[in-house]
């Protein structure tokens, strides 16, 4: 191993890569982050670029004064600000990094192997916060949330970051975050933006430079850091990516500044499983008599599957904006989408719906965090009732088009009765029988898909049914399977729930050809019940694949769609819905 690097090795890739690199190049590795290169300057000049980017940050300090760095790299920014005078708090996760930095500090840097979420400081104990390419990997709104009580009145909050200014399809959840909505949560977090800067040109050459360096070195990195040559593709293949989106400008690299004002009347947070009493208290007081167990509660938004936001005032939780990941096929592609689910705010705590409001900080943020390219889930559907949809179209969130596709209508049918029909037969499933359950839902499930392939639907595989339906905490569903009657080849599963004298056909899975085979069956299995009607939501655009003799037809909700976000999939797909009332949390 070149021994000019080896210190370097132990980093987590690909750190150890560009630290190896960077050392190989230039005899030494003070700096971990991009260089700020003059216009007409070869890209090969990193050394001078990253210190010129060094020292651009300290052209933005105040006078000496107590700084928390955010992401400490070498530690070399620590040891050079201390000597000029600046007190040093820096903070890592990474323990390696860590013993680099110990190395390389001075007096007046004291450093900590945590993140900043577990960090403790007294209020007011620094003047400014310091991010150099670390705000990235941080969730912004828990970011700004944190640093407002760390900074004394008036301090700031400085960052040079690689961000995000638009996104495609091809972005992900891990994307980089946009800049709009950096700025935007930022403000609602009780800061001022005072100062941002364009440096994308200036740093864009930091990617040809490393994608160089690895070029070079290659045959090295491979031995000395014990990489396969497919890992050390990859991690080429993804900065020729980061290049091409410089160019386009679909990423650009900023400098912004922002300053501490009085902190919101409301702190909106992301919603944790550590929030489930307070979700729970306010669901109680704004519902009552309805109440939500905590078992309730884990079965709706536990397991990873919880995407909300709540509003905070003086400790207590007062609003909440829910949401529910949810895995859907998206014309035959595999997505996710959110439900929007208890939306609720105390009502002190209403006044009027504005843009200074609760509802409308919980609810943007949602949007902004939750839907869209790059976000958690692709797109998002709810049932809002009516007077929040109109609020909501009012403020520009949340719109609806009255098309086929964006509404749900509920069909109802008059039950009928008698002898067993002569080509099909209906039976429950058995619930001790899991392994062949498993085996029928999940090939149902594909014939489902396979015939929704311009559709937008919810997996509706064994793992979906058992988690919505039988291990629900409190409503009992039946599992009604339809079969041929000579062959027994399924034709499909109709989920129901009996209330009273209605039967509720809450889901299907099977084929669409044989919802009509599968509805007569419900029918008459019910009419031998002694039931009355059965009845069934579903999404207006697939009415025709029910039975339509004898049929009543009833509007429920339309299916709005968001107005807010930024880089949304295109709205004429999104009115290919196939929901039923199963798509809901609350049924």
């Amino acid at each position: 191993m070149l021994n000019i690097a080896k210190d370097y090795a132990d980093l987590d890739f690909p750190l150890n890569v560009f630290a190896y690199c960077i050392c190989a190049q230039e005899a030494k590795v003070e700096y971990l982050h991009y260089g700020l290169f003059a216009e007409t300057e070869s890209f090969q000049n990193a050394k001078i670029a990253q210190q010129r980017a060094t020292d651009f940050l300290f052209s933005k300090l105040p006078k000496p004064c107590r700084i928390l760095e955010i992401g400490v790299g070498l530690g070399t920014t620590a040891a050079q600000l201390a000597k000029l005078g600046y007190t040093i708090t820096g903070i890592s996760p990474d323990a390696k990094q860590i013993a680099i930095a110990n190395n390389n500090i001075t007096d007046n840097v004291k450093l900590e192997c945590t993140t900043l979420e577990n960090f403790t400081a007294p209020a007011n104990s620094f003047e400014v916060i310091l991010l150099q390419e670390s705000a990235q990997y941080l969730n912004i709104l828990s970011l700004f949330n944190k640093v407002h009580n760390l900074l004394s009145p008036n301090g700031v909050v400085l960052i040079t970051d690689e961000i995000g200014l638009r996104r495609t399809e091809i972005d992900t959840a891990s994307s980089l975050p946009l800049l709009d909505y950096t700025i935007a949560q930022a403000q609602r977090c009780g800061f001022k933006l005072t100062e941002q800067i364009d440096l994308s040109e200036q740093a864009a050459p930091s990617v040809d430079y490393l994608l160089w360096v690895i070029d070079k070195y290659r045959n090295n990195i491979l031995t000395d850091l014990n990489l396969t040559a497919s890992i050390l593709d990859d991690l080429q293949a993804s900065l020729q990516k980061y290049q091409q989106k410089y160019r386009t400008k679909h990423y650009g690299y900023i400098f912004l500044q922002f300053k501490k004002i009085a902190a919101p009347r409301w702190q909106i947070t992301l919603v944790t499983d550590k929030d489930n009493l307070a979700v729970r208290n306010l669901f109680n007081q704004v519902f009552e008599p309805e109440t939500m167990s905590s078992e309730f509660w884990t079965w709706k938004y536990g397991n990873a599957r919880g995407l909300s936001t709540a509003a905070w005032r003086d400790g207590k939780m007062v609003g909440h904006f829910g949401g529910i990941k949810k895995a859907i096929s998206y014309f035959g592609q595999a997505k996710f989408t959110v439900q929007l689910a208890d939306v609720m705010v105390l009502p002190q705590d209403r006044a009027v719906f504005t843009k200074r409001n609760a509802l409308f900080l919980l609810e943007t943020t949602f949007l902004e965090n939750n839907i869209g390219y790059g976000a958690n889930t692709w797109i998002g559907y709810g049932f809002p009732n009516e007077s929040h949809l109109k609020l909501a179209q009012r403020l520009g969130l949340l719109g609806v088009h009255d098309a086929i596709g964006r509404k749900i209508v509920e069909l109802g049918w008059s039950t009928t009765s008698g002898k067993p029909n002569l080509w099909t037969r209906i039976r429950h499933l058995q619930p001790n029988q899991l392994e062949i359950n498993k085996t029928i839902i999940n090939k149902l499930w594909q014939q489902m898909q396979a015939n929704l392939q311009d559709a937008i639907v919810g997996i509706h595989n064994w793992e979906h049914i058992q988690y919505r339906y039988l291990l629900h905490p409190i409503r009992k569903y039946e599992l009604l399977l339809v079969t041929r009657r000579f062959t027994g080849k399924a034709l499909g599963i109709a989920v129901i729930y009996r209330q009273e004298n209605i039967c509720h056909i809450r889901d299907f899975i099977g084929n669409p050809k044989y919802v009509p085979a599968v509805v007569q069956q419900v029918q008459r299995i019910a009419g031998n019940w002694g039931m009355q009607q059965v009845k069934v939501w579903i999404t207006d655009n697939f009415i025709k694949v029910f039975p339509t003799s004898e049929i009543e037809i009833k509007d429920m909700a339309y299916i709005p769609h968001n107005t807010w976000s930024k880089y949304l999939p295109p709205e004429s797909k999104a009115g290919h819905w196939w929901l039923m009332s199963g798509d809901t949390d609350f049924l």
